[in-house]
């Protein structure tokens, strides 16, 4: 994706020449661009050149490459490029402070893709989305645009979630907000002396436990893409957090209520089952049975209580707000939970569709056992909540949005048990 935070004013550039045809058709058949375009060429009296910041991930040779043709495509219409390529961390600084014109991002593909990351563009401080939407042309604004994506989340027919996800997209290419270039996938190597691995359905998901060694050692290595490129650490291992926690690690260790499958389909994980029925508040609930006889790695016994308690902490008000989980809309509108026996009771406030494929994220909602908590199965959930420590701010409590009162103290976990 393309991005623009620093968007200059319009004037049209000092050529007549027109971007060409082909560089039009490669960037919406070939990635996404997030951010500002210029108009078209056009002949005017009262032409002024542009200077734009482009800040690229050094590294990265297909971005550079593409960054090459996009630089000299650009200078044919009077557009000057400046280039920074930056290293990771101050490249996702420079992103979240909006300190560029156009950046290349990437969305976050299956089960993520279109709701949970189009959620996470209202995020301050999270991706290049937020700061680009900041320059968004009447009568389209960030609000507005946010107002249309919280809507379609609950449409529950299938043509008219289309037909407004459409719309959504279509405005943010219009705005050149995010435009699609290509896309890519993480390849899978393996040696011939293996067999029966199958690629995981979401990205960083590597089910190992498909593998078979036909000859040889029973010992596999393993040389695993990670966040930040090749792997160099696990990080903090806890499953209600962030980076830099390596997803395909959490993946191996930790389990959610369900998995999500190939072709977008929803299988059971801890949950064997589930029924959904609409509340007379307009909202639904969820009744999941829970799979039996599971422990977790240190002996202790799963049920609805653990369920129930990893609900609580992760889904403790602010918790639930954007600034941290509520990037994206199940922990909106995940009102009520609790266990009616041994079957796992959610409410949510309105039809979210995207529940169940929510559930199957990596992260935040997988299953910490009750042990691993700070204080085990009893750990309060306000003064020692499962959050990290890093999100306490100078006071020691997690630094609260706007309107809350600071009440909640992250205490982060114990040990990492799945």
């Amino acid at each position: 994706q393309f991005g623009s935070s620093r968007a200059p004013s319009r004037p049209p550039p000092c050529s007549d020449a027109s971007l060409s045809t082909e560089m039009a058709s490669s960037l919406v058949l070939l990635v996404p661009l997030l951010g500002y375009m210029p108009l078209a060429a056009g002949t005017t009296d009262s032409c002024t050149k542009m200077d734009l910041d482009f800040i690229v991930l050094e590294g990265d040779p297909l971005m550079a490459q593409i960054e090459d043709d996009i630089r000299q495509d650009l200078s044919v219409v009077g557009i000057n490029v400046n280039t920074r390529f930056l290293e990771k961390a101050a490249f996702n600084t420079a992103m979240q402070q909006g300190d560029f014109s156009l950046c290349f991002t990437e969305t976050w593909g299956p089960p993520y893709d279109p709701q949970s990351f189009a959620t996470g563009w209202f995020r301050p401080d999270n991706e290049a989305h937020y700061p680009a939407m900041q320059q968004m042309e009447p009568p389209m604004t960030i609000q507005k645009m946010e107002a249309l994506v919280t809507e379609v989340l609950s449409e529950e027919t299938p043509l008219a979630r289309q037909n407004k996800w459409t719309e959504i997209l279509q405005e943010m290419h219009r705005q050149a907000i995010s435009n699609p270039m290509w896309s890519r996938r993480v390849p899978a190597i393996w040696n011939r002396r293996l067999s029966g691995y199958l690629p995981g359905p979401q990205q960083y998901d590597y089910p190992m436990h498909t593998f078979s060694a036909q000859t040889g050692s029973k010992t596999i290595t393993v040389a695993p893409g990670a966040q930040t490129g090749l792997f160099v650490t696990t990080g903090p291992m806890d499953p209600h957090s962030y980076r830099p926690n390596e997803f395909f690690i959490s993946n191996w260790i930790y389990e959610g209520l369900v998995h999500y499958g190939h072709n977008g389909v929803i299988h059971p994980a801890l949950a064997t089952s589930w029924t959904i029925a609409d509340t007379q508040g307009g909202g639904q609930r969820y009744r999941f049975a829970l799979r039996a006889g599971v422990t977790f790695h240190d002996g202790t016994p799963f049920n609805c209580a653990a369920v129930k308690m990893n609900f609580d902490h992760v889904l403790h008000p602010p918790l639930n707000h954007n600034w941290y989980h509520g990037w994206y809309h199940l922990a909106l509108h995940t009102v009520n939970w609790g266990c009616d026996g041994e079957v796992f009771v959610v409410d949510l406030d309105a039809p979210y569709y995207p529940f169940l494929q929510e559930l199957s994220l990596i992260r935040p909602l997988r299953m910490l056992s009750p042990e691993s908590f700070i204080d085990g199965p009893g750990t309060d959930i306000t003064t020692r909540n499962s959050c990290p420590t890093k999100w306490n701010n100078d006071e020691g409590f997690l630094a609260p949005p706007p309107d809350f009162t600071p009440e909640v103290k992250c205490a982060g976990v114990r040990s990492s048990h799945g």
